[in-house]
């Protein structure tokens, strides 16, 4: 629906506490992932998806307003980093990211596991009809003249670089799984959660091949100047995202 491309959450104040900043943009990615974000482009399906439920519970929680945008996926850094987006919903840390983004962080300088809004795998997907022809024991991928499908950009790229695998980058996770099963690529380095077991099933089905390659935590980014301005805003959105995306109201994980 147009009227969501540019959706104002407006919310009666509550007693939060946290000054609201103005303006306050959020940005999602601008495709479809199942259960979690629907429409494509600049529009946001009618629901919209997980992610917005969870964004809208959060804003309500601390009686804000904010304008939801959707943006190609490397635009979610590069927009928020210069501050022209204040939110990015939702990326994968790395160390990377975290010199262009806010992330939540524990005083020893590792990412604070406690307000991730999902944690899940990353692994090698493959076509059901296909995958006799691919070998992965969690150290070797052969044969060697395999395409491994990866996100440029994405938390994937360097770990398949550094395995020394034949690359074929995509704008994007959906862009990946379309390579897949059109069978551009042999392989698909992605997050597990990026799929239903309904989603696998469709034809062509896919499969995923086991061991997983590295565990993965998902946060709400912020833009270094939302951070430096809305200290106390940007702590208590972390902790109210984290809360709807556990379906919790208090949980002693996502407290900061």
């Amino acid at each position: 629906m147009r009227a969501l491309a540019c959706l104002l959450l407006t919310l009666s104040a509550l007693s939060a506490g946290a000054e609201c900043p103005e303006p306050l943009r959020i940005a999602f990615l601008d495709k479809p992932l199942p259960r979690m974000l629907a429409g494509e482009g600049r529009d946001f399906g009618d629901p919209p998806g997980l992610f917005v439920e969870w964004t809208a519970q959060a804003l309500r929680q601390l009686g804000c307003k904010a304008e939801l945008v959707r943006l190609p996926q490397r635009r979610l850094i590069t927009d928020t980093a210069a501050g022209h987006t204040q939110i990015t919903f939702y990326l994968a840390h790395t160390p990377e990211r975290a010199a262009q983004l806010a992330f939540p962080m524990r005083d020893n300088g590792e990412p604070d596991h406690r307000l991730a809004l999902a944690e899940t795998h990353l692994a090698l997907f493959v076509r059901a009809d296909r995958i006799a022809r691919v070998h992965w024991d969690g150290q070797q991928l052969s044969p060697d003249t395999l395409r491994v499908g990866v996100v440029g950009g994405g938390v994937e790229e360097p770990m398949a670089r550094r395995a020394g695998w034949h690359l074929d980058l995509a704008l994007n996770h959906f862009g990946s799984i379309v390579k897949l099963r059109r069978g551009q690529v042999d392989v698909a380095v992605l997050p597990a959660l990026s799929f239903t077991p309904e989603a696998l099933a469709e034809a062509p089905a896919l499969v995923e091949l086991q061991p997983p390659l590295h565990r993965i935590s998902f946060y709400a980014p912020v833009s270094p100047d939302l951070k430096l301005r809305h200290p106390v805003f940007v702590r208590r959105f972390w902790q109210a995202v984290c809360e709807a995306a556990r379906g919790l109201r208090t949980t002693p994980t996502c407290t900061v």
